[in-house]
């Protein structure tokens, strides 16, 4: 496999950098490729994390070890985080999704947790260390001191043909340019209050899975196979070895066309993004700091609302005169699509057609009190709060609360 990520790499200058690995051929060839060539891309410490899902018997445990002993291979820090298969599969919603949430949870629990500050020397040291597999904190025999999490990057090994699947999804049920980027080569993750934050990369959405084994096999590599990947009753299963492989037959290429169309909506999105904030920034009002004297009305609703126990774990405000402002001045266009992808970028996401009303300047319809899912909007004189809680229940009994 030809490597082009090199450049790539240097040009974002990570690094720390904590690689998820499962133990398959992806992940495998990006931690050797990673770790071989350490000292010439710059990193100053990498460590390997492995998430157990409790889904599999057997060989849920072998690929844990597996990954371990790899680690070992190659004295680097490992990091284990074991989950309940049982909760997953009982939990609302589709296995798939809910695994792969518990999955990048569990990742931001590892590099959230305070790690030492000379990560240069932790590979060296890793003997002074010991870490629970159950709460994922260090203890030390010695003191030490402690780094930003911002400083630290989740690297995993998402690939062409993980990207492809992706955008056949997408396009099969329905997408918004937003959808049609496919995954993000980086991604950056705030926490729930926005104190914490920290970018999830990866490297090798232009590398074919052809390209992997050739990596492997010229490195003498070996990973382990997981069973679930090849049963197709699982959506993405059935795209990978059924419906992708049938479209590549019919045209050649497709794998590759999809993936450049969602490098180039990558790039237009990114456009349209400054052009909203452009829009709509004079709008915002961060809740931090002292309010005006107008928001008084809401910011006793919001403190009646928790003293309630609804309290909103995110929230923003925006001033209903400033955007109906700069809704009046684009009249001639629909401004709905491009207010609901800017409040989405801003933590909030609401479905299509959420905002819109042809009767309303530029077609943006604000709801006076609405809930969807774990998130509401209340409109109060001349302030509008969008707020996020941990459940949809919170949700509703916030915009259920008297305004007085």
């Amino acid at each position: 496999m030809s490597f082009d990520v090199a450049e790539n790499i240097r040009r974002h200058g990570f690094k720390r950098l904590l690689l998820a690995v499962s133990g398959g051929l992806d992940s495998i060839c990006l931690a050797h490729y990673f770790i071989c060539n350490k000292d010439a891309l710059g990193f100053e410490w990498l460590g390997i994390a492995h998430v157990h899902h409790g889904l599999r018997d057997g060989t849920a445990d072998r690929d844990a070890v597996f990954v371990e002993a790899f680690a070992k291979t190659h004295n680097i820090p490992f990091f284990l985080r074991k989950l309940d298969g049982e909760a997953l599969k009982n939990a609302e919603g589709s296995l798939e999704e809910n695994a792969r949430d518990a999955r990048y949870n569990a990742l931001a629990e590892i590099i959230l947790d305070p790690a030492p500050s000379n990560l240069t020397q932790l590979s060296q040291q890793v003997d002074k260390f010991r870490i629970s597999t159950t709460n994922l904190r260090f203890s030390a025999q010695d003191d030490t001191f402690h780094i930003s999490h911002s400083s630290l990057v989740i690297v995993t090994a998402h690939h062409a043909g993980d990207q492809a699947e992706t955008m056949y999804m997408r396009l099969r049920r329905g997408t918004t340019l937003a959808g049609l980027r496919g995954i993000q080569e980086i991604r950056e993750i705030h926490d729930q209050v926005g104190n914490d934050n920290f970018n999830i990369y990866r490297p090798l959405l232009n590398t074919t899975r052809a390209e992997l084994l050739e990596y492997a096999r010229e490195n003498n590599l070996d990973w382990c196979e997981d069973e679930s990947n090849s049963d197709t009753k699982f959506a993405r299963n059935f795209i990978r070895h059924e419906a992708l492989p049938h479209l590549e037959r019919n045209c050649p290429g497709a794998t590759r066309q999809l993936c450049r169309i969602a490098g180039l909506a990558d790039k237009a999105y990114a456009k349209v993004m400054e052009k909203c904030n452009e829009l709509f920034r004079e709008a915002l009002r961060q809740t931090q700091g002292n309010a005006p004297k107008e928001d008084f009305s809401i910011d006793c609703f919001v403190a009646s609302a928790s003293r309630n126990d609804v309290i909103p774990l995110k929230s923003i405000r925006l001033n209903q005169k400033a955007l109906r402002k700069v809704l009046l001045a684009h009249t001639d266009a629909d401004l709905s699509e491009m207010f609901r992808l800017w409040l989405s970028e801003q933590g909030f996401r609401f479905p299509i057609g959420f905002f819109y009303d042809p009767k309303e300047p530029a077609h943006v319809k604000i709801p006076v009190r609405a809930a969807y899912r774990k998130r509401s909007i209340a409109k109060k004189g001349h302030t509008v709060i969008f707020c996020e809680f941990e459940s949809a229940e919170s949700a509703l009994k916030f915009v259920s609360c008297e305004m007085k």
